[in-house]
């Protein structure tokens, strides 16, 4: 099992990894082009836009993945594909609609006032094209041709990466000039993707088909949205609590710890279908135990890394204004360590069909780590906003691993992880207060030579074992 879930991060991350490479090579361009103030109007709209995309969406993506596979004829999948595009369209018109009538509020209450009123209608169009492309893209997954979905997902992102340096570098946009660039992405995105499903695409509509998608979409939105809600609430508390500023340097921080969620990608495609596939040897044997070890390892390992030398690659990436987000760096990345060994370990709900017990979590995260920063305010300064992303994530981790140790009755930790926890919260220490390199490199020296004796003791020996096997 550990070797066939290495072998589908050899298939499945690749790719994907490849396209977040080219986003993170957009942070280094926007941070020397905006300061923490702009960076952190970007990441408002940034967080509404994909809050609204669900919206937006209305799990018809999800649904008609539903009802694709019931009938395997031609003409019967160009309904189905057709009468999602519809109410798809339909649905994105919508919310486009309300959220510029209702701009006022908007732009008051999240977008940090009224003067950034045309960056709201370039972001309205950026969502449109945004939920057509998000749609667009399922078509070739349900047709089982991933080559060309990951394809087509990687010039999209090309495309966005050089149109935004040509708006914001050269030709001066600023702030529009971001979305313009998403928008010149999506478009490209839309056209290939019309192209290579054009069999599918023809003028008709089924309103039989529309009501069932909606009744069995409808509910998997209340979920999605309770789930989704979290991003921009975050925002929203931080604005109310602190500078527009702070977002910037909390939005700086966590796409340079996106680094970390790279590394999570790739094992998170790989783990998704051998979830489902092999849900039966997860339950009955130790392969959980040795995959979440794995992944634990990589994953603090990483973690330790950019704490430590969270400050250098800030000075690199962005310039001495954004140096204030280091003291949150090291946080987030724990967070992020958190959220990704929550999906690992608490797959229970997942596989037992029981997905409201994922709301309930993330119900009682958002409760617990709002309440934590209304208390607070600013009194920890902008250590809080990092506490509270690791309560959010913590609250979700306690819950659902919980539910899924007693409800199968598996191990899911190992001893070895207590060090290594203990060396990377030396670490996000070391690196919050700022502490001399030379410091914050002997913590990264005893991570290193940590992770490198529990691998060799854990699991080295395993993957010799398995070859010898085969």
């Amino acid at each position: 099992m550990l070797r066939k879930f290495i072998k589908n991060i050899s298939i499945y991350g690749i790719l994907p990894v490849v396209g977040k490479f080219l986003n993170f090579l957009l942070v280094p361009i926007y941070a020397k082009a905006f300061t923490p103030e702009q960076y952190g109007i970007i990441d408002l709209f940034d967080a509404l836009v994909f809050f609204l995309l669900i919206v937006a969406s209305l799990e018809v993506p999800t649904a008609m993945g539903r009802y694709f596979y019931e009938e395997d004829t031609l003409e019967y999948r160009k309904k189905i594909v057709n009468t999602s595009l519809i109410v798809t369209l339909l649905s994105a018109a919508v919310v486009v609609l309300l959220a510029v009538l209702f701009k006022r509020p908007l732009l008051e209450k999240f977008l940090s006032g009224t003067e950034h009123e045309g960056l709201l209608y370039v972001a309205m169009v950026w969502l449109f094209t945004l939920t057509v492309n998000t749609f667009l893209s399922f078509i070739p997954r349900y047709d089982n041709r991933p080559k060309v979905y990951v394809l087509v997902g990687i010039i999209s992102i090309a495309v966005k990466l050089v149109f935004s340096i040509l708006f914001v570098v050269v030709w001066k946009k600023g702030l529009p000039g971001v979305l313009y660039g998403y928008i010149c992405g999506n478009v490209a995105s839309i056209l290939m993707y019309s192209y290579v499903s054009r069999h599918y695409f023809k003028p008709v509509f089924s309103f039989k088909y529309a009501w069932k998608m909606l009744i069995y979409a409808l509910p998997l939105l209340l979920g999605s949205i309770l789930v989704e809600i979290w991003k921009p609430w975050l925002r929203h508390l931080v604005t109310v609590y602190y500078p527009v500023a702070v977002v910037g340097l909390y939005a700086f921080a966590i796409r340079l710890t996106s680094v970390n969620m790279i590394v999570h990608g790739a094992f998170k495609i790989a783990w998704k279908p051998l979830l489902f596939e092999r849900k039966n040897d997860f339950i009955r044997g130790d392969s959980m135990k040795r995959i979440s070890g794995l992944v634990a390892l990589a994953s603090i390992m990483m973690g330790c890394m950019i704490a430590c030398f969270a400050k250098e690659a800030t000075l690199i990436i962005g310039s001495e204004d954004y140096l204030d987000s280091v003291r949150l760096t090291g946080l987030l990345a724990i967070s992020g360590i958190i959220q990704m060994m929550c999906e690992l370990r608490g797959f229970g709900p997942y596989i037992d069909d029981k997905t409201f017990i994922v709301t309930i979590a993330n119900i009682c995260a958002i409760v617990a780590a709002s309440a934590f920063l209304i208390v607070v305010k600013n009194g920890f300064g902008v250590y809080g906003i990092g506490y509270a992303c690791i309560i959010y994530e913590l609250v979700c981790y306690v819950i659902l691993v919980s539910y899924t140790r007693l409800r199968y009755h598996i191990a899911l930790h190992s001893l070895w992880e207590i060090p290594l926890l203990a060396v990377l919260c030396a670490c996000v220490y070391l690196s919050a207060n700022m502490m001399q390199l030379r410091f914050r490199a002997i913590a990264a020296a005893v991570a290193c030579l940590l992770g490198l004796y529990i691998f060799l003791r854990h699991y080295y020996k395993v993957n010799i074992k398995l070859r010898n096997t085969d």
